[in-house]
This record gives C-alpha cells, structure tokens and sequence, in this order.
C-alpha cells in the first residue's frame, strides 16, 4: 500500500530530521526544490523505465504525489492531537516546515500530470473520461487554495502578517484536506476493486481526522462558553 509506505518514510525522515530541518530549513527547501527539478527530468525523458523496480517505487511515491499527501496528513493530524509527548513536540517544531516541503512535492506531482491532463482539459477536441475531468479540475482548485498556504507558511511572511489575518487565511487547509481526499476518490473510482484498499485506508484517516477535528471544535466551544459563564458570574 503506498499511502502506508510514504506515511512510514516520511514519519522517520520528518522525526529524524526534525532538528537539523529546524536550523537549516532553507537548504531542505533547497533540496526539495532540486528533487521537484529531478523527477520533472526523470519521467518528462522517460528515465522511469529503465530505472530498478525499487528505485522506481521511491520515485514513483514523490512522482504520483503520495509523500506529499503523506506529509499533509501528518501536518494536518498535528492539528488534532494531544502534543504531550516529546515525539509529537518534535513534529510540532517543524510543522511549517513540513507544510512547505509538502507544497513544493505536490507541485512536483502537478507538474508533471498537469504538462498532458490540464492542457487536454482546456482543449475542447481532446478527449478526457469524466473521472479525469473531474479529477483535473480539483487539482487546478487545489493549486489555488494551495498557493497562499504555501506562501504564508514561511516565517518570514507569516510575520508579517496580523495574527488574525493569518489564521483566518489557514483555515483554508480544512477545505483543502478534504478536497485532496475528494480527489484521490475520484482517481480511484476509475478502477474500484483494483483501489479497494487504497479507498479503505484513505477513508479510514480521512473520517478519523474530521471526527478528531470536530471533538476539538467541540471542546473549545465549551471551554470559551464556560469562561464567559465565568466571567458574568
């Protein structure tokens, strides 16, 4: 299951590199801007195959935009869970960062699908099934949701923004995680009983999330209802 391996890669990259991606986080932007230039050659040369079955596998998760999907679910699960623990502090240090890398993948992924998929899409002679239509047209939404999340995330722009302002422009990742999920479905639902796994593992993270999402938004309402209780008593 890719999902499962790029969620493993990235958990013990992203732990193990949380320290030195802290301190020297414009040379992993760097790094992973190098990658975005290296698969585009890869597959846009057809490098892909002739390569190793494993190597092939590697790629073809930063290729297909798993290790980004990947690094979004970590990144949005931070946002849910308990942060007590020092593993989940570690993550928590790097989350703008790991927001930013996920980006700069994703733009990989759309890059490289968007050179054929969002030129036939414009193209009304060009033939395209509904599904990639559809699934086109959600990736083009998605870039534009993605591009100010992108932006705000780096230090130096976030800072120069009002705190409200800031987290009121980042309450466009919710819509953007679920709209991701809508559009691996949509993908997916082209060939179902080849997917089903994929479709019970992603499911299963997706409805987690919401759920854990909304148990948070419930907690602080009642926390912010109980101090305005307490302040008119």
């Amino acid at each position: 299951m890719n999902l499962i391996a790029g969620l493993l890669i990235a958990l013990v990259f992203y732990g193990a590199a949380a320290d030195l991606m802290k301190k020297y986080s414009r040379g992993f932007y760097l790094c992973f801007y190098a990658l975005v230039l290296l698969m585009v050659v890869i597959y846009s040369r057809g490098y892909d195959q002739v390569m190793p079955a494993g190597l092939k596998f590697v790629t073809d998760l930063f290729h297909r935009g798993v290790m980004a999907t990947a690094t979004f679910i970590i990144v949005m699960y931070l946002g849910v869970i308990r942060k007590h623990s020092a593993l989940t502090r570690r993550y928590m240090r790097i989350r703008g960062e790991m927001s930013i890398v996920a980006c700069l993948m994703a733009l990989t992924h759309n890059i490289l699908f968007g050179i054929h998929y969002f030129v036939a899409f414009f193209d009304k002679d060009a033939f395209m099934p509904v599904q990639t239509r559809i699934a086109a047209l959600i990736s083009m939404t998605l870039i534009a949701m993605m591009i100010p999340l992108f932006v705000t995330s780096f230090g130096t722009v976030r800072r120069r923004m009002k705190g409200k302002s800031w987290k009121n422009l980042q309450r466009l990742a919710y819509p953007f995680y679920i709209l991701l999920y809508v559009h691996v479905m949509v993908l997916f639902s082209m060939a179902p009983e080849k997917n089903r796994l994929s479709i019970i593992v992603y499911t299963v993270i997706y409805v987690a999330y919401v759920v854990l999402r909304l148990k948070k938004a419930i907690l602080i309402h009642m926390q912010k209802k109980s101090a305005a209780q307490a302040r008119l008593a």
